[in-house]
C-alpha cells in the first residue's frame, strides 16, 4: 500500500522586476538614508537571493542611479503631468501644488526620501546633478503657473523661489491643522498684492 503525503512542492522565490528592487531601496532611503541601501538587506527583505539583484543591476551604484531616476519621475514629472491634465486654472493647480506637503503619510515619506537624497547629493556628483535638474524643473513649472496667474516674468520667478521654499519646509513650520495660516500663505503666494 502506498501512502500519499500532501506535501506541496517548495515555493520558488518570487521573480522580481527591477522596479521592485527600486521601490524597496526607496523605502530604505526614506527610513535610513542612502547609506542603508545594501544588496544583502534588500534581498533578505524581498525574500530572494542576491543573484536576483544582479540579474537587474550590475552593482549597487546602478541601483542608486535607478533610484534617482525613479524619484525624479515620481516626485516631479508625474506630478507636473497630473497637474497639467487637470481642468483647474493655473491658480488652482498652484494651490494643489502648495497643498502637497500637507497630504499626510505619503507626503511625509516623500519628504524623507527627498531629504535623504539631498544629503547624499552633498557628496555624490550624480545625485547633485539630478537634484539640480529637479529643482530647475520645479522652479520653472511654478514660475510658469504664476505667469499664467498674471504675474510678470520677473515677479513670477521670485515668487516661484518663495513658493518652492514653502513647499520644501512648510510642514516643519506650520501645523497641518492650522488651516488659517496655510490658507493665508496660499493667498500670499498666489494672489497679486
Amino acid at each position: 500500500m502506498t501512502v500519499r503525503t500532501n506535501n506541496p512542492k517548495p515555493l520558488k522565490p518570487p521573480r522580481l522586476d527591477s522596479e521592485a528592487w527600486v521601490q524597496a531601496a526607496l523605502a530604505i532611503v526614506a527610513e535610513q538614508g542612502v547609506e542603508g541601501v545594501r544588496v544583502e538587506v534588500l534581498a533578505k527583505q524581498l525574500g530572494v537571493t542576491k543573484g536576483s539583484f544582479y540579474w537587474h543591476f550590475r552593482d549597487r551604484d546602478a541601483l542608486l542611479e535607478a533610484v534617482l531616476e525613479t524619484w525624479r519621475r515620481q516626485a516631479t514629472l508625474r506630478i507636473i503631468t497630473r497637474l497639467d491634465q487637470s481642468t483647474q486654472s493655473a491658480a488652482g493647480r498652484l494651490r494643489q501644488l502648495l497643498q502637497l506637503p500637507f497630504d499626510g503619510v505619503r507626503a511625509e515619506r516623500g519628504a524623507e526620501i527627498e531629504l535623504s537624497l539631498r544629503l547624499w547629493s552633498r557628496r555624490n556628483a550624480r545625485a547633485r546633478a539630478t537634484l539640480a535638474e529637479v529643482d530647475q524643473l520645479r522652479l520653472s513649472y511654478i514660475a510658469g503657473l504664476l505667469e499664467d496667474c498674471g504675474f510678470s516674468a520677473r515677479d513670477a520667478k521670485a515668487r516661484a523661489v518663495v513658493a518652492y521654499a514653502f513647499i520644501r519646509v512648510a510642514t516643519t513650520l506650520i501645523d497641518s491643522r492650522d488651516e488659517d495660516t496655510i490658507e493665508a500663505c496660499f493667498s500670499f503666494l498666489t494672489e497679486a498684492g
